[in-house]
C-alpha cells in the first residue's frame, strides 16, 4: 500500500511508525521539467523528450539546440515521494537517484527496522539473454539461498522479474513456503522507478473501494501485459522483501549507475578505518556490458567479486581471461599499485608531467581533488602512455576482439561509431579489473566443479580483506613517513620506535577484530578450510572471545571447528567450569547445562529423541534438562541404573556419593599411604585435579553430543579422550534407545546407522589394543570405568545387545579368563581334560596334583611377596602374585599342606567347578523329583501319615534354588529394584525358573490342602506334573553353556518365533474345518449322532465339550489319526452332508498336511540359514550372562550353599539398612563382576595404553570426516546432503544427455580458442632469419 508524505503529521508520545519515520526523512524524487530533444530514439514520436516522456508533460517545452540531457540540469526534486507496501507485503520507497547513502541507510535501518547484516551479497548479471540451466538452478541458486539463511545476510539484486533475479525470486518463494517457522530472507531490489512496468498501478494504495476494481480487472490486465510492455520496461519481481525504486526523471531506462556499489560500500563500511566492516561480495552470473561496468564499479570500491564460470557471456569472459592472463599474478612491479582508467598527470612549475600514485577509494579521491588545486594543473595523459595499456600490451588486441565477439557480435546500432566507443570503454574497464593489483579481488566458481560455493565466496572475502589490510598498513606507513619528514626535529629515535610499536599494536588489534568477525561468518557457513588458512593460522591468539566462539561451534553443530579449537589448545575446563563459581559454592555444571542443554534442546528438539527419556513432575512439565538431577535421570533411563550418577553440584557431593556406595573408601586409604613419603604431594594433587576435570568435561561433551544426536561431534570428542571403547559402547546403547522410540523415517535409520558405527568403532579400538597386548586388552574390557559411573565395557555391551563386540576374540578371551579364574584357560588337550575330570570326580581332592593352574607373569620378589594389584571381591584372575602360594612368610611356603590347601581353594572357586557342581546337583534334583512324583506322591494314609523322605529332600533342594535365585537377584549390578527386575529377566531361562518355583509351591499347598480325597488331590498332582516338565525344560540352561551346543539352542529359540506364526495359521484352519464339519455331520439331530438319539455327541454348550468334540479331533488330523471320522462319513455315502464333508476334508488335508507342513519346513530352513551366522554372536551375548551368574554362585554343594546364600542375603540387607536409614557406607567388599584395582596407577596405565594404540585411529576418523566435508557440506550431517543429491540426480535425468553434449561443445570451443592463441603467440615470437 502506497503513501505520500502526510501534511497533518503530528508528534505524539508513542513510538513512531515506519511511515512516520520515512516522513521525517523528507524523501524526494525527480521529474524532468525541461524538454530536450533526443538525438535518435527508436520507435518513438518526435515530441518525446530524452527522458522518454511526452513534450507536453514538461514545464519548459522549448528545446535548446545542441543541449544534452542531464539529471542535474533537466530535472528537479519533488517532495511527497511514494512509499508503503505492495500487495504481497513488501515495503518500497521511491527516491531520487542522487539520494545520499546516509539517508538510504536510515530508511533501511530506522524506518524499516532492518538489523545490521552479518553479510551483504549482491547478484548481478543476465537479464535479456539469460538462459537457465539445470546445473545453475540446482547447484548455484540453492547454494545462495542456503548461504543467506545461514548468515542472516542481505541479498541485493536489481529487483526485476527477469533472468537470474527471476530465478532467485522463485527460490525465495520456495524457501518461504517450505520454511514457515524460519525468518524470511531479506531481499532488497534496487531498481529504477521509470523502468518498472505499471509502476503506478502496483504501488497505488489498495483500499476497500479499489480492491474490488483491481480484482475484477486483474484478468484483463494479465492478458494485456505482454502487448503493452515496451523496450526498457521490466516486471517487478514480487518475492523480494524491500524495494529501493530510484528515480532520475527518466522512463524505461534501468541504468542506476554506481548507486548499488556506493550504497553497499557505505553499509559495509569497507573503506572506513574506524567502523566495523560487514563482509560483502558480488556474484556475477552471465551478463553483458552493464555487468562489466558493475564489476568495474565494485572492484574500484574494493568489493570482492565471484565469477560463476559456465553461466555465459560476461562471467565466462572474465573466467577465460583470468586464466589466460595468469602470468600477471607474477607481476611484482604492479602488484601493489592500482592503475586507473583515466590516469592524470600533474604539471608543476618546476617539473615535467609524471604519473600520480593512484588512490584506493572514491572518498579519498573526492577529498584530495580539492587540495592544492592552485599549485597543480591536471591533464589526461596520452592513451598509449597509460600504464594499463603497457601492462596489457600483449593481450589488448585479443581482449578487444573477444569483447566484440562476446558482447557486440549480434548488436545493431544506427550510430556509426557507437559499438566501437562502447567496446573501447569495456576494454578499459576489463583491463582495470584484470590488472595485477585488482585481480586478486576476482574469484572464479565453476558450476561443474565439486567446490562448495560458500567456501569460494568466503575465500574471496578473506583475500579481499587481506589485500585491504596491506593497503591500510602501507598508507599508515606512508603517513608516518610524511609526518617524520614534516617535523624531523620533534622525532627522536626512541619516539620513532615507540610510534612504530604503537601503530603495530593498533594494526594487530584491528586485524584481530577483523579475523574474529570473519570467524563468525566462517562458522555460519562451516568453511573450516578457509578459516584455517586465513583466520586461525595454527593459533587462537588472533581470536577474541575464544570461549564464546567455542560454545557457538558446539551449539551450531560445527564439528570441524570444534576439532580445530581443541587442536589449537582451547581448554573446555576453563570454558565451562568457572573457578569463581566453585569458590562461591555454586554448581560447577550450571553454565554447561544452560549453554548446551537448556538452549540447544529448544532449537534442536526435532533432531533427537532425548525428550522421551526426560521425566516431568508437577513443578516442571517441560521436557527439558535444567538441572543435574534431570540429566542424571535421563542418563539412567537411557543407559541403565547399573551406572552410578555422573553429575554433581560440587566435587564434595561426588566424593560423598562415592563413599556412600562404598566405591572409594579403600582408594582413599591407599592414596593416603601412597602420599606419606612424597614431598610433592600438593603439586601431584593439583595436576591430578586438572587432569580429572579435563577428563570429566570431555566425557560430558561426548555424552552431550550423543544425546543431541550429533554423531560427527561425538567423533571429535572421542579423538581427544584417552579411553574410547567404553564411551563408544555407551553411545550404541543411547542410540538404540532412541531407535526404539523413533517411529519411521530418516531419523530412525540414522540412529541405527550411528549405533552400528560406534559398535564397529569400539571393535576397531579393541583390535588395536589386542594387537599389542592381549592381556591388557582383556583387562580393559572388564575393568570398572570410574569416569562413566563404574561400569565395564562388557556390562554396557551386553545391555546394549552389541553382539558383534561381545563376539570379539578379546571379549571371548576375557570371559574365558573369568570362567577359569585361577585355572589355566588352555584346557583343550586330553591330559588337561582328564585332569579336570579327576578333580571333579574327587570333589577337588586330586585337583592340586592333576589340574594345570594359571601361570604367574611376575616372579615373587625375594624379600616378601608381591603386592596385589586387584581387589579380592572383584575379578582378580590376573593377579601377578604366585597363585598357588598364600601371602605368608617365605619359610612357611615350603609347607606341602599350605600349597595343597591353596590350590584346592582355587579349584573350588573356579567357575567350571561351580557349573559342574550345579549341574550334578540339578540332575540329582530332577531324578529325585521325578521319582517321588511317580512313586511316592499320594495323599497321606492312616498307615503312612507322613510324607516320603524323597519329597522332603525335594522341598529342601527347591528351597535352596529359591534362596540362590533371590541372592542372585539382589547381587546384580543394578542400583534400583525395577532395574534389577529388568536385568534379571534378560536371561530367557529366568522366567522359566520363576514359573517352576511358583508352580512347585502352589502344588505343595494343594498337596496338603486337598489331602482328604483322591479326587481333590488330582489338582496338586496336575500342578506338580506341569512343574516337573518345566524343571526338565530348564535343563537347557546347562546346554547353552557348551560352546558346540549353545549356538544351536539359540537357533531353536529363533525358530520358535516362526512356530508361533505357523501355530496361528493352523489354529485358524482347524477351527474353520472343525466348526464347518461338525455343524453338518454331528450336531444336527437328524443325523443321529447326538445324545438325544443315543449318539455320542453332547450338544450342551460347554467349554470342555467344545474342545473335546470340535478342536481335539481335528488337531489329530495333523498326525494322520482320523478316529471314526471317515467311518461315520462312509456310513452315509449318499447323504449331502457326507459328500460335502468329504470334499471339505480333502481340501483341508491338502492345505494343512501338504502345503502348511512344507511351509513350516521352508520357514525353519530359511530361519536357520539366516541366523546361523549370527548364532555364535548371540551365544556369546548369552555367555556373558551365565558367566556373570556363576561368578556370584556359591562354591558349595547344597545344603551348605543354603547357609552361604543366607549369610550374604543378611549381609546385603544390613548394609542396605545402614545406607538408607543411617547414611552409612554400603558394603565395600560386596562381590563385583569387574576388575577393581587397588592403586590409581593401574587405572592410569590402562588409560595410557588404550590411548597410545587407539589415538591414531580416532584422529583418522575425524580427518576422514573433515575430508568428507570438503566434498559435500550441509547444515547438519552428511545424510541430508546425500538425500539432496539424490533428488537433484532424479530431477536431471531427462536433461543429462543434453547437458553433457553442451559441455563437450563448450570444452571443444575453449580448446580451439586456446590453440589459436598459442599459434598466434608462436607466429609473433618466431621471426624470420634475415
Amino acid at each position: 500500500m502506497s503513501r505520500s508524505r502526510s501534511s497533518d503529521y503530528y508528534h505524539s508520545g508513542r513510538e513512531h511508525s515506519p511511515d512516520d519515520r520515512i516522513d521525517q526523512l523528507n524523501i524526494r524524487y525527480r521529474t524532468c521539467h525541461s524538454y530536450v530533444s533526443p538525438e535518435q530514439i527508436d520507435n518513438e514520436n518526435d515530441d518525446t523528450c530524452a527522458c522518454k516522456r511526452p513534450q507536453d508533460k514538461h514545464k519548459f517545452q522549448q528545446s535548446i539546440e545542441n543541449s544534452r540531457w542531464t539529471m542535474i540540469y533537466n530535472t528537479r526534486e519533488e517532495i511527497n515521494a511514494a512509499y508503503g507496501r505492495l500487495q504481497k507485503g513488501a515495503k518500497f520507497v521511491r527516491l531520487a537517484l542522487d539520494t545520499p547513502e546516509e539517508k538510504t541507510e536510515k530508511i533501511l535501518r530506522d524506518a524499516w527496522d532492518l538489523l545490521t547484516p552479518s553479510f551483504i551479497i549482491s547478484i548481478i548479471g543476465g537479464a535479456k539473454y539469460f538462459k537457465i540451466s539445470d546445473r545453475l538452478e540446482t547447484n548455484f541458486i540453492n547454494g545462495i539461498i542456503d548461504i543467506i539463511q545461514k548468515s542472516d545476510a542481505w541479498l541485493i539484486t536489481n529487483g526485476y522479474a527477469t533472468g537470474i533475479v527471476h530465478l532467485v525470486g522463485q527460490a525465495i518463494l520456495k524457501f518461504k513456503l517450505s520454511n514457515v517457522k524460519k525468518n524470511s530472507i531479506i531481499a532488497i531490489g534496487i531498481c529504477k522507478w521509470g523502468s518498472i512496468r505499471d509502476v503506478e498501478e502496483i504501488t497505488r494504495p489498495k483500499d476497500e473501494e479499489t480492491e474490488q476494481i483491481t480484482t475484477d480487472s486483474s484478468n484483463i490486465n494479465n492478458k494485456k501485459r505482454l502487448k503493452t510492455r515496451r523496450s526498457g520496461e521490466w516486471d517487478l519481481e514480487t518475492n523480494h522483501s524491500y524495494y529501493l525504486m530510484l528515480d532520475d526523471g527518466t522512463l524505461r531506462n534501468y541504468d542506476t549507475q554506481d548507486y548499488r556499489t556506493r550504497l553497499v560500500t557505505h553499509m559495509a563500511r569497507i573503506n572506513s578505518e574506524h567502523d566495523f566492516f560487514v563482509p560483502v561480495v558480488t556474484i556475477v552470473v552471465e551478463g553483458g556490458i552493464d555487468t562489466v561496468k558493475n564489476i568495474y564499479y565494485d572492484l574500484k570500491s574494493n568489493i570482492p567479486v565471484v565469477i560463476i564460470d559456465g553461466s555465459g557471456r560476461a562471467a565466462d569472459f572474465f573466467a577465460r581471461w583470468l586464466l589466460w592472463t595468469k602470468d600477471l599474478d607474477k607481476d611484482v612491479k604492479h602488484r601493489d599499485i592500482v592503475c586507473e582508467i583515466e590516469e592524470l598527470s600533474i604539471e608543476d612549475d618546476n617539473t615535467e608531467c609524471e604519473t600520480m600514485r593512484p588512490q584506493n577509494t572514491d572518498a579519498n579521491k573526492r577529498s584530495k581533488s580539492n587540495v592544492n588545486m592552485n599549485d597543480h594543473t591536471e591533464c589526461h595523459i596520452n592513451s598509449k602512455s597509460k600504464k594499463l595499456v603497457q601492462i596489457f600490451d600483449n593481450y589488448k588486441e585479443r581482449i578487444k576482439k573477444d569483447i566484440e565477439e562476446t558482447f557486440f557480435k549480434n548488436k545493431k546500432s544506427k550510430k556509426k561509431d557507437s559499438n566501437k566507443e562502447n567496446a573501447d570503454t569495456v576494454l578499459d574497464q576489463v583491463m582495470y579489473c584484470l590488472q595485477p593489483a585488482v585481480r586478486s579481488h576476482l574469484t572464479v566458481f565453476n558450476l561443474n566443479s565439486n567446490t562448495d560455493l560458500s567456501e569460494t565466496i568466503f575465500r574471496s572475502i578473506c583475500r579481499s580483506r587481506q589485500k585491504l589490510t596491506q593497503i591500510k598498513e602501507q598508507n599508515s606507513n606512508d603517513r608516518f613517513g610524511t609526518s617524520r619528514r614534516t617535523l624531523p626535529k620533534l622525532n627522536t629515535r626512541q619516539e620513532i620506535i615507540d610510534n612504530r610499536m604503537a601503530r603495530s599494536k593498533i594494526m594487530e588489534k584491528d586485524q584481530t577484530i577483523e579475523r574474529t568477525r570473519l570467524l563468525d561468518l566462517a562458522m555460519k557457513w562451516d568453511c573450516i578450510h578457509v578459516a584455517k588458512e586465513f583466520i586461525f593460522r595454527n593459533s587462537l591468539d588472533s581470536i577474541l572471545s575464544k570461549d564464546t566462539y567455542f560454545i557457538k561451534a558446539l551449539q551450531e553443530n560445527l564439528p570441524n571447528f570444534v576439532y580445530e579449537f581443541l587442536k589449537l589448545g582451547i581448554d573446555p575446563v576453563d570454558v565451562f567450569f568457572e573457578k569463581k563459581q566453585h569458590s562461591k559454592g555454586g554448581s560447577r555444571y550450571a553454565k554447561f547445562i544452560e549453554e548446551l542443554y537448556d538452549d540447544v534442546l529448544k532449537t534442536s528438539s526435532d533432531e533427537t529423541h532425548l525428550k522421551y527419556f526426560i521425566e516431568i513432575n508437577k513443578f516442571d512439565t517441560d521436557r527439558n534438562i535444567k538441572t543435574i538431577d534431570s540429566l542424571n535421570q535421563a542418563l539412567k533411563n537411557l543407559i541403565g541404573d547399573y551406572m552410578h550418577e555422573l553429575y554433581f553440584e560440587t566435587p564434595e557431593d561426588e566424593k560423598n556419593d562415592r563413599i556412600k556406595w562404598g566405591l572409594i573408601k579403600n582408594s582413599e586409604e591407599s592414596e593416603q599411604d601412597k602420599n606419606k613419603d612424597t614431598k610433592n604431594e600438593q603439586y601431584v594433587s593439583d595436576e591430578a585435579k586438572k587432569q580429572k576435570e579435563y577428563n570429566y568435561i570431555m566425557r560430558d561433551l561426548f555424552l552431550w553430543a550423543i544425546l543431541m544426536n550429533r554423531i560427527d561431534m561425538a567423533k571429535v570428542f572421542l579423538s581427544h579422550m584417552k579411553y574410547r571403547i567404553c564411551p563408544a559402547l555407551i553411545a550404541t546403547k543411547i542410540l538404540k534407545q532412541y531407535h526404539s522410540k523413533a517411529h519411521y523415517g530418516d531419523l530412525k535409520k540414522g540412529y541405527e546407522k550411528a549405533a552400528t558405527y560406534f559398535e564397529q568403532y569400539a571393535i576397531d579400538c579393541l583390535d588395536k589394543c589386542d594387537d599389542n597386548d592381549v592381556d591388557k586388552a582383556c583387562e580393559i574390557v572388564i575393568q570398572q570405568n570410574e569416569l562413566y559411573g563404574y561400569v565395564t565395557c562388557l556390562q554396557v555391551a551386553s545391555d546394549a545387545q552389541d553382539k558383534s563386540f561381545l563376539s570379539e576374540p578379546t571379549c571371548v578371551q576375557a570371559m574365558n579368563n573369568i570362567w577359569y579364574d585361577k585355572l589355566s584357560p588352555e584346557q583343550t588337550s586330553i591330559r588337561h581334560r582328564w585332569g579336570l575330570l579327576s578333580g571333579i570326580v574327587s570333589l577337588g581332592l586330586l585337583a592340586p596334583f592333576f589340574v594345570t593352574y594359571r601361570e604367574s607373569k611376575e616372579k615373587r620378589k625375594k624379600n616378601g611377596s608381591t603386592p596385589h594389584k586387584f581387589r579380592a571381591h572383584g575379578i582378580n584372575y590376573g593377579e601377578p602374585t604366585l597363585l598357588e602360594y598364600p601371602r605368608i612368610p617365605k619359610p612357611l611356603t615350603e609347607s606341602v599342606v599350605i600349597r595343597y590347601e591353596r590350590k584346592l581353594q582355587k579349584f573350588h572357586r573356579s567357575l567350571p567347578m561351580k557349573y559342574c557342581y550345579h549341574l550334578i546337583t540339578y540332575i540329582f534334583f530332577l531324578l529325585l523329583f521325578s521319582y517321588f512324583l511317580l512313586f511316592n506322591f499320594s495323599p497321606p494314609k492312616p498307615q503312612s501319615p507322613s510324607i516320603h523322605w524323597t519329597e522332603i529332600l525335594t522341598i529342601i533342594l527347591v528351597s535352596c534354588i529359591l534362596i540362590e535365585e533371590i541372592r542372585y537377584f539382589f547381587a546384580q549390578d543394578n542400583l534400583t529394584f525395577p532395574g534389577k527386575v529388568k536385568s534379571y529377566f534378560r536371561n530367557s531361562f529366568k522366567p522359566m525358573t520363576i514359573l517352576a518355583l511358583t508352580l512347585f509351591y502352589i502344588g505343595l499347598i494343594l498337596r496338603f490342602a486337598n489331602a482328604d480325597s483322591e479326587d481333590e488331590f488330582v489338582a496338586a498332582r496336575v500342578v506338580m506334573a506341569i512343574d516337573v516338565e518345566i524343571w526338565w525344560l530348564r535343563c537347557l540352561s546347562f546346554i547353552i553353556v557348551i560352546p558346540f551346543l549353545g549356538p544351536h539352542l539359540v537357533a531353536i529359540g529363533q525358530m520358535l518365533k516362526d512356530l508361533i506364526f505357523f501355530t496361528c495359521i493352523i489354529a485358524i484352519v482347524m477351527i474353520g474345518y472343525g466348526v464347518a464339519s461338525r455343524s453338518m455331520v454331528y450336531y444336527p439331530v437328524v443325523n443321529k449322532f447326538t445324545t438325544e438319539t443315543d449318539g455320542f455327541i453332547n450338544t450342551t454348550f460347554d467349554g470342555r465339550l467344545v474342545f473335546r468334540q470340535i478342536l481335539y479331533p481335528v488337531y489329530y488330523f495333523l498326525y494322520g489319526d482320523f478316529g471314526d471320522e471317515l467311518t461315520n462319513l462312509d456310513s452315509n455315502p449318499d447323504a449331502g452332508w457326507s459328500i460335502a464333508t468329504h470334499v471339505l476334508l480333502a481340501i483341508h488335508m491338502i492345505f494343512v498336511n501338504i502345503l502348511l507342513a512344507n511351509l513350516l519346513i521352508a520357514m525353519f530352513s530359511k530361519r536357520f540359514e539366516k541366523v546361523y551366522e549370527d548364532t555364535r554372536n548371540i551365544w556369546h551375548s548369552q555367555q556373558y550372562l551365565f558367566t556373570r551368574e556363576y561368578f556370584t554362585r556359591s562354591p558349595f554343594l547344597p545344603p551348605i550353599s543354603l547357609i552361604y546364600d543366607i549369610y550374604y542375603l543378611i549381609r546385603m540387607f544390613v548394609f542396605f539398612i545402614r545406607r538408607k536409614c543411617f547414611d552409612k557406607s554400603a558394603d565395600p567388599e560386596a562381590p563385583a563382576f569387574k576388575i577393581i584395582p587397588k592403586k590409581r596407577d593401574i587405572i592410569k596405565e590402562w588409560h595410557d595404553f588404550e590411548d597410545a594404540f587407539t589415538s591414531d585411529y580416532a584422529h583418522d576418523e575425524v580427518k576422514a570426516l573433515i575430508t568428507a566435508s570438503m566434498k559435500s557440506k550441509s547444515g547438519s550431517d552428511s545424510d541430508n546432503k546425500k538425500k539432496k543429491d539424490d533428488m537433484v540426480k532424479h530431477d536431471n535425468d531427462l536433461n543429462k544427455a543434453n547437458d553433457n553434449l553442451k559441455q563437450v561443445q563448450t570444452d571443444l570451443s575453449k580448446l580451439n580458442t586456446i590453440v589459436e592463441e598459442m599459434n598466434k603467440r608462436l607466429e609473433d615470437e618466431i621471426t624470420p632469419i634475415p
